[in-house]
């Protein structure tokens, strides 16, 4: 049954992407960004030319431009599920957490989980995070010679500071870390069964160990997400599977956004040999800037999916409801009328205009404060401590329309 069943989602997908690869043949830039181009700037613009909202030869509509992308992520008219209940694939994995959720269901976790990731008590974590950078930047320096930025650095911040936060014990950082790479295939988009089906197994894997980690915390609670969120567990108000979803998911969400954040960050620098200059000048006073320019020009969350819950009129276009719309954040991004010289990177810019790296409205990001105070610590203590950095051989990027980030990115010191 099961060889079957495999059989015949291995012919979907063989079926899917000879449709993706006839319409990119055709020039559909939807399409050919699905490909995952290693420089997808003329797509972006490619796209946006093709007006507003267009509908990709695969059935989808798009959007590129930034002022329409953020009324469409604004507006609760459109959801992450189908007006019957189904939900995206890639959230199907994490039932019970916010990733396939609308209100009212995502309404009461996120008031739930955001008291521990409000603003305020997330600038209380930077000493501990300048502590991180320092002792992971001693152990590069201490080796010294060549490495990858990915797997040293960018990599280790993150799984520090959401282990901790959630509660994990550190006797179980090594466990998670690797759950966290299985499951980070769920955002690569198009996928082979078999990865796949390993992805279905890491959340099964994780879930089980989140329940020892709650059991733990029941024993003894301390300073974490998992400790604040017991007595909703004990009131009725949180299920024990949604808690345990919630630690699978933000394990994963918030360990992703920041390595892609800073590695871009740093890639980028390192690529403008003038802006990396004016950053280690004062890497204090332009660090949010460096995060807030990367967040645009090097989107790490290249994309999102939304699906319209009425009848509704958009850009002149009739949506029945159930409409599947893609929001090209990496596009709208580099939308000319939201930033002048929108292909220029310059850590000095200056906008009234929002990013959406980190969605908007119902669905923005809750760790947003968190991911960006994680790479502005870690952008001034690489300037700070390696100012001479380099790199020394080229890139190998995700194979992720979804997102953009580099699993090698080699580096030396010196």
């Amino acid at each position: 049954m099961t060889g079957g069943t495999d059989q015949r989602a291995r012919m979907r997908r063989e079926a899917w992407n000879e449709f993706v690869r006839t319409a990119a043949s055709n020039g559909d830039p939807y399409a050919l960004l699905l490909g995952v181009p290693d420089e997808p700037t003329p797509l972006y613009a490619e796209l946006r030319a093709r007006g507003p909202l267009y509908r990709s030869s695969l059935g989808t509509w798009v959007t590129g431009s930034h002022a329409l992308a953020g009324r469409i992520l604004r507006d609760r008219r459109f959801g992450v599920r189908q007006v019957g209940g189904e939900k995206a694939p890639e959230s199907i994995a994490f039932d019970n957490s916010m990733l396939g959720e609308d209100p009212p269901v995502q309404t009461r976790l996120r008031r739930l989980t955001a008291p521990t990731l409000n603003p305020r008590r997330m600038e209380l974590w930077r000493p501990k995070v300048e502590q991180y950078c320092d002792d992971l930047i001693g152990a590069i320096l201490a080796k010294g010679g060549k490495f990858n930025f990915m797997t040293a650095f960018a990599q280790q911040l993150p799984v520090r500071v959401m282990s901790e936060l959630i509660g994990i014990p550190e006797h179980y950082w090594r466990t998670s870390f690797r759950l966290t790479r299985r499951m980070a295939h769920l955002m690569d988009g198009d996928v082979t069964v078999e990865v796949a089906a390993d992805v279905t197994r890491a959340i099964e894997e994780s879930a089980a160990m989140f329940r020892e980690i709650v059991a733990l915390c029941q024993d003894d609670p301390g300073e974490n997400l998992i400790s604040d969120l017991l007595p909703a567990v004990q009131d009725g108000s949180l299920s024990m599977d949604e808690l345990v979803a919630l630690c699978s998911f933000l394990t994963l969400a918030g360990v992703e956004t920041t390595v892609n954040l800073i590695g871009n960050a740093t890639s980028c620098l390192l690529r403008h040999p003038d802006q990396w200059a004016r950053f280690k000048d004062d890497p204090a006073g332009h660090a949010r800037g460096a995060v807030q320019e990367t967040l645009r020009y090097e989107t790490p969350v290249q994309q999102y999916r939304r699906i319209v819950q009425e009848d509704l009129e958009l850009a002149g276009q009739h949506l029945p409801a159930d409409t599947e719309l893609a929001i090209c954040a990496g596009a709208a991004n580099r939308d000319p009328e939201a930033y002048p010289e929108p292909d220029t990177f310059d850590i000095t810019r200056k906008s009234d205009n929002e990013v959406l790296s980190f969605s908007l409205g119902i669905h923005f990001c809750l760790g947003a404060t968190l991911a960006r105070m994680e790479a502005e610590v870690a952008l001034a203590a690489v300037a700070q401590r390696l100012p001479d950095l380099k790199q020394v051989a080229p890139v190998r990027r995700r194979s992720s329309y979804i997102i953009r980030g580099m699993l090698q990115f080699p580096v030396a010191a010196a």
